[in-house]
């Protein structure tokens, strides 16, 4: 099957939004943690669930956008090692007809 769509484009979008994520899931969870240690009491009980619910939603869309990464290289690996080996198969053939 050929898709066609542009890869690195797909590849550095979903590097993008990972990247983001996670630097913003981070300060989150280091604010978590000292509210959690101090009982700074940072937030309305009813925001800390919509706090908590983004918190894992954004983990669950970095493992997603790293997982379509993930795809999308092994797909530029595949196409890269099949025309290399399309190379090898003309030189052999070439040499074999010499």
């Amino acid at each position: 099957m050929n898709i066609k769509f542009n890869k690195r484009k797909i590849e550095t979008s979903c590097i993008l939004i990972s990247f983001v994520l996670v630097v913003v899931l981070t300060i989150s969870a280091i604010f978590a943690i000292a509210d959690g240690l101090f009982s700074w009491d940072i937030l309305p009980e009813n925001i800390e669930k919509i706090a908590i619910l983004f918190m894992s939603a954004s983990g669950l869309i970095i493992v997603a956008t790293f997982l379509i990464s993930l795809m999308v290289n092994l797909s530029l690996i595949s196409l890269n090692v099949e025309k290399i080996a399309n190379k090898i198969n003309k030189q052999e053939q070439e040499a074999d007809e010499k």
